[in-house]
């Protein structure tokens, strides 16, 4: 049982889901006198409703707040604060008190339709990562694919206003050759033996790769036309060798083979022609680390351009400049240029056909950094899952040449050349998420071939992934 105490106006009315009950609101009488009531926490919780109901916040909050000194953990009436806060336009209190009820509700329901209040509290409170992240919450209490359709189209909405944007990656990949080593401890050149073999960490080594990429973006700028935005980057890549591989390179550890990438960056994207033809340009200033230490400082250039070709065809351009210094030596300092087109047609069932194509020069110091490659990749998406999965096809064939190489101080004649050929299969679970964070796999086989051994090789990896499905 709680007290009231209140200038009470007394009506009997029905409210739905509770028949007949008696409603309480405040008198405009101002003769009257405070009435003091007692009633049972099931009739002040059907109160509360009906007052709601009626538009009586204050009345509504009154009677929550004594549920609440009666059971600090009432999850129902932390939901009607929740509600009362919100018709008295205290957005951020309303927040805190459907966050409280998400927390003391013991069902997937309770705590979807808190979950969502709260995510809609934090718009009104113009807090939109903190909507993201109730509403990734309230994905995280319902598998009905119309609730995470809806979910998924809000936090879609919020993205687009919110001018701070966050990426976080994170894969697992088994694979028979983490170093990109040679199949053969032979030591060849155009098929002709060279004196000496392949130290064991040169060859093809077994382990497992693990990556994490970390993207951070704020908008600084927006118009009609286009928008700025400021970012920094973190991409981390860790090695854990087999047994098998450390028998065979001793000395050898994976700490050897991991590198950390890390940016600013600045990047503009703007329409350009027709509706849904957009262009982008941007920079970015950084440094790499290679085995644990630093490896070179870059600063890249880049510009894009998207075109639609009718409704179902997309092309798109790209290109790059980066200039890369050296921690090591003056003779490692390079320019990279990239080039790369990109075709994406949606078939009329759904499925999607990509073509890729890419170009790019190194220019170094050293003569064995010098080098031009291409490299073309075709993809098909089929639009309706297979099975569980939604699955990706691709296929990639690239091909390098070093017009100038040695291997040590033999001279390759001719240069080296390398051809490579990959493919994989990507599967991904869009139903089985959490969060909105859903797994993903891809299978990745594949070979290269060189006029020297040294790197020839072939890989098979099986990548673990987590992707948002929003």
């Amino acid at each position: 049982m709680i007290r009231i105490r209140h200038l009470l106006c007394v009506t009997a009315v029905a409210a739905p889901g509770f028949g007949a009950v008696v409603a309480i609101a405040g008198t405009d009488d101002v003769k009257a006198a405070p009435v003091e009531t007692t009633v049972s926490l099931g009739d002040a919780r059907a109160l509360a409703h009906v007052a709601l109901s009626r538009g009586d916040a204050d009345l509504a909050l009154k009677l929550g707040t004594s549920l609440l000194q009666a059971d600090a953990r009432d999850a129902n009436a932390l939901a009607i604060v929740a509600a009362a806060e919100a018709q008295r336009g205290n957005h951020r209190a309303s927040r805190r008190a459907a966050g409280r009820a998400y927390r003391a509700s013991d069902d997937d329901t309770s705590r979807l339709k808190a979950a969502q209040f709260a995510a809609r509290a934090a718009m009104l409170d113009k807090r939109p990562t903190l909507t993201q992240i109730w509403l990734r919450r309230a994905a995280t209490n319902t598998t009905n694919p119309e609730d995470i359709k809806r979910i998924g189209a809000d936090y879609a909405r919020v993205r687009a206003m919110n001018p701070f944007s966050f990426r976080i990656g994170a894969s697992v990949s088994p694979s028979d050759n983490v170093n990109n080593g040679a199949d053969s401890a032979l030591q060849t050149i155009d098929g002709v033996p060279i004196v000496g073999s392949l130290s064991g960490s040169a060859q093809a080594l077994s382990g497992t790769v693990a990556t994490t990429d970390i993207a951070l973006g704020y908008r600084i700028a927006q118009s009609d036309t286009g928008v700025t935005e400021i970012g920094t980057r973190l991409y981390v890549k860790r090695v854990s060798l087999s047994s098998e591989a450390k028998a065979m390179a001793p000395g050898f550890s994976g700490a050897d083979l991991g590198s950390t990438y890390a940016d600013v960056s600045i990047d503009r994207r703007f329409r350009w022609g027709k509706p849904g033809n957009t262009a982008s340009v941007g920079l970015a200033l950084g440094k790499t680390w290679s085995g644990g230490d630093a490896s070179y400082d870059f600063a890249s250039l880049r510009a894009s351009r998207s075109v639609g070709l009718g409704a179902r065809t997309r092309l798109g351009f790209s290109a790059a400049l980066e200039e890369r210094k050296s921690a090591v030596r003056a003779s490692q300092d390079q320019t990279l240029t990239t080039f790369g087109a990109q075709l994406s047609h949606k078939l009329t069932r759904g499925d999607t056909v990509g073509l890729s194509f890419s170009l790019s020069d190194v220019d170094a110091g050293h003569i064995n950094q010098r080098q031009s490659s291409a490299s073309v990749r075709a993809s098909y998406h089929f639009g309706q899952s297979i099975g569980p999965a939604q699955v990706t096809a691709s296929l990639i064939v690239g091909q390098s040449q070093y017009d100038d190489f040695s291997v040590g101080w033999i001279a390759v004649p001719g240069g080296r050349e390398d051809t490579s050929f990959y493919g994989d299969v990507t599967f991904f679970f869009a139903d089985y998420d959490y969060a909105g964070f859903a797994p993903s796999v891809r299978l990745r086989a594949g070979q290269r071939q060189s006029n020297v051994s040294r790197y020839e090789g072939a890989e098979f990896s099986v990548n673990f992934e987590v992707k948002s499905v929003f």
